[in-house]
């Protein structure tokens, strides 16, 4: 389960990365048609639209990743009361309903894309985009979340019968000192600088 997980972060790891490529194709797309507009009084016809199906692509792809750095919020106002058994089974329980809620996302997201395909829909806009090619991006990311979610409540529910502290670990809200030292190892600075 575990080295399935790890191919699960890896391929998530990929799909942010796509995601941030978007936007990153994007945001120079913008630049060069704001010069365009500015400077040559011509505009490339479409960055409207590209900027939604990369809100879409950075929504869905990132999804994953999310999770499996416990990214998603979580209400934890009461829960660190809680007795360690019932804090790892409400754990278990957060996770399942992630994955049912990655599971209906991925069922009506691949409803929407097989109703466009059965149409041959495309965008009423002056790039006549298929609608089919962003939304088969969507639906691959929200099905890959959905399988993401599956896998992490399965390994949730093996670790809650062997090891209840060890689904807080992997599957709670991060603690604040987690937070902090996430922040202090991506900033690059060393513990020699710190002191």
């Amino acid at each position: 389960m575990v080295r399935i997980l790890g191919l699960a972060r890896g391929l998530a790891f990929a799909l942010a990365l796509v995601a941030g490529a978007s936007v990153l194709v994007l945001a120079v797309l913008i630049f060069v048609d704001i010069v365009g507009r500015d400077v040559f009084g011509a505009s490339i016809q479409g960055t409207d639209e590209l900027g939604g199906y990369a809100l879409a692509f950075v929504g869905s792809l990132g999804l994953s990743l999310t999770l499996l750095n416990r990214g998603h919020p979580k209400i934890d106002i009461f829960l660190r009361m809680f007795p360690l058994g019932l804090r790892a089974a409400l754990h278990v329980l957060a996770q399942a309903s992630i994955a049912a809620l990655g599971l209906f996302m991925a069922w009506h997201a691949w409803g929407e894309l097989s109703e466009t395909m059965r149409f041959g829909a495309v965008t009423n806009t002056p790039l006549q985009t298929p609608l089919w090619v962003p939304q088969a991006v969507w639906v691959a990311g929200t099905a890959i979340f959905a399988l993401v979610a599956c896998l992490t409540t399965l390994h949730a529910l093996f670790l809650l019968r062997t090891d209840p502290s060890a689904v807080e670990a992997h599957y709670g809200p991060p603690t604040v000192d987690e937070e902090v030292g996430h922040y202090i190892d991506h900033t690059g600075e060393s513990d020699d600088a710190r002191n």
